[in-house]
């Protein structure tokens, strides 16, 4: 996923914006520089898609947002640029980690802006984030969270849109989880495969479907490993996992593990303090609700 800008797509972008739209997403600021073909209406979705991560003017004094803990007051924003092209001309070669996305497509468009952020996110907070590829949701009151980790593709965002609107929306995407139990909230547009839409995910507002941002700073009360299986029958199988089983299923869906200080421990202790990860066999995510319930009315270990 690691990559730059390539000779074409430097060709097609502007230096200066048009349009910048201001997000902070994972505990990061990031600014999208939006220039090209109807520039602003581009700048209009992506404000519309990205509204529970809009990044609000803030006084010096001001608290920052739940679950919006992140890089030093001062730090630049990390810039990624959005380049509208005219109906018919050919999009460059793309990399998730080449910082511009060019194409003529707008669908296309805001899918692969979805994944150029959530790279350049990720990249930052490397380091100082235990990072799982999970969906995250939160009780309003008391910002409980049960983390739901998986492959993509397997039934994250399907969860938030269908246990979330009783709950905070945390992320379909990345759960980062800090030294201290805190959950820092990744709010991107939900990615949803539409089978009218071959090929390109429909980046949609979480608000459209009753999705809000935490009320109350979020942390980790429960983890849980999904395993999707559509031949399932009956209640959701649930099985606890030692903490060994835990880690050796929860790595290869985490992001920057290996270049993160003590992360086995980080992770052992998080498993610990939360009674450890639970493996839940399903059919279908309404069978989850009971669990979601149990983890997010559990009074904190932090």
């Amino acid at each position: 996923m690691e990559g730059s800008p390539d000779v074409a797509q430097r060709d097609v972008v502007p230096e200066r914006p048009g349009h910048v739209v201001g997000l902070h997403a994972l505990g990061t600021d990031v600014d999208l520089h939006v220039t090209g073909h109807d520039a602003a209406d581009l700048a209009a979705q992506l404000r519309e898609r990205w509204h529970l991560a809009l990044r609000p003017e803030r006084t010096p004094h001001a608290p920052p947002p739940a679950g919006a803990s992140g890089p030093p007051v001062g730090t630049d924003p990390v810039v990624v640029r959005a380049h509208r092209l005219a109906p018919g001309d050919q999009a460059p070669p793309w990399t998730r980690g080449g910082g511009t996305v060019a194409d003529s497509d707008p669908r296309r468009l805001l899918q692969h802006l979805t994944q150029a952020v959530t790279h350049a996110v990720i990249t930052a907070r490397t380091g100082d984030l235990l990072m799982l590829h999970a969906a995250g949701l939160a009780d309003p009151a008391t910002g409980a969270t049960a983390v739901f980790v998986a492959p993509g593709n397997t039934g994250k965002t399907t969860l938030c849109r269908t246990l979330g609107p009783v709950r905070t929306y945390v992320s379909d995407e990345t759960v980062g989880i800090r030294r201290d139990g805190g959950v820092t909230a990744y709010l991107k547009p939900l990615s949803t495969r539409r089978p009218d839409w071959a090929g390109v995910k429909d980046e949609q507002a979480p608000g459209r479907v009753g999705l809000r941002a935490p009320a109350a700073d979020p942390w980790v009360a429960g983890i849980v490993v999904l395993r999707r299986d559509p031949g399932h029958r009956g209640p959701v199988g649930l099985e606890p996992l030692d903490t060994l089983d835990a880690v050796v299923a929860l790595t290869p869906e985490s992001s920057g593990f290996m270049r993160t200080d003590g992360p086995l421990r980080w992770l052992a202790d998080v498993l610990e303090r939360t009674g450890g990860a639970v493996r839940a066999t399903y059919a279908e995510v309404e069978g989850l609700e009971p669990l979601a319930a149990e983890i997010c009315a559990r009074r904190s270990p932090w």
